[in-house]
Protein backbone atom coordinates (compact mmCIF):
# COMPACT_ATOMS: atom_id res chain seq x y z
CA UNK A 1 0.00 0.00 0.00
CA UNK A 2 2.82 2.43 0.80
CA UNK A 3 4.37 1.88 -2.62
CA UNK A 4 1.04 2.56 -4.32
CA UNK A 5 0.57 5.81 -2.38
CA UNK A 6 4.10 6.85 -3.17
CA UNK A 7 3.52 6.28 -6.90
CA UNK A 8 0.27 8.28 -6.74
CA UNK A 9 2.11 11.15 -5.05
CA UNK A 10 4.86 11.02 -7.68
CA UNK A 11 2.22 11.19 -10.42
CA UNK A 12 0.54 14.21 -8.84
CA UNK A 13 3.87 16.01 -8.42
CA UNK A 14 4.92 15.19 -11.98
CA UNK A 15 1.92 17.06 -13.37
CA UNK A 16 3.58 20.32 -12.35
CA UNK A 17 7.30 19.65 -12.37
CA UNK A 18 7.80 16.98 -15.00
CA UNK A 19 9.00 13.50 -14.19
CA UNK A 20 9.70 13.00 -10.53
CA UNK A 21 10.85 10.10 -8.45
CA UNK A 22 10.76 10.10 -4.67
CA UNK A 23 13.52 8.30 -2.86
CA UNK A 24 12.48 4.88 -1.55
CA UNK A 25 14.08 5.85 1.75
CA UNK A 26 11.03 8.03 2.35
CA UNK A 27 9.10 4.82 2.99
CA UNK A 28 11.20 4.23 6.08
CA UNK A 29 10.12 7.51 7.65
CA UNK A 30 6.51 7.97 6.55
CA UNK A 31 3.65 5.66 7.38
CA UNK A 32 0.56 5.08 5.23
CA UNK A 33 -1.46 7.73 7.07
CA UNK A 34 1.19 10.37 6.44
CA UNK A 35 1.46 9.43 2.77
CA UNK A 36 -2.32 9.56 2.43
CA UNK A 37 -2.34 13.06 3.96
CA UNK A 38 0.32 14.18 1.50
CA UNK A 39 -1.71 12.76 -1.38
CA UNK A 40 -4.90 14.47 -0.18
CA UNK A 41 -3.08 17.80 0.22
CA UNK A 42 -1.73 17.55 -3.32
CA UNK A 43 -5.21 16.76 -4.66
CA UNK A 44 -6.63 19.75 -2.78
CA UNK A 45 -3.93 22.04 -4.19
CA UNK A 46 -4.64 20.72 -7.67
CA UNK A 47 -8.35 21.40 -7.19
CA UNK A 48 -7.57 24.95 -6.01
CA UNK A 49 -5.40 25.61 -9.07
CA UNK A 50 -8.16 24.39 -11.37
CA UNK A 51 -10.70 26.66 -9.64
CA UNK A 52 -8.39 29.66 -9.80
CA UNK A 53 -7.67 29.09 -13.48
CA UNK A 54 -11.32 28.66 -14.34
CA UNK A 55 -12.12 31.99 -12.63
CA UNK A 56 -9.35 33.63 -14.62
CA UNK A 57 -10.63 32.10 -17.87
CA UNK A 58 -14.19 33.21 -17.15
CA UNK A 59 -13.18 36.84 -17.61
CA UNK A 60 -12.53 36.17 -21.29
CA UNK A 61 -15.99 34.69 -21.87
CA UNK A 62 -17.63 38.02 -21.07
CA UNK A 63 -16.15 39.74 -24.11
Amino acid sequence: MKNKLLKEIETLLAKYDGEMEISPYILEYLDENELEKIKQNLLKKQENVIKENSKWLEQFKKY
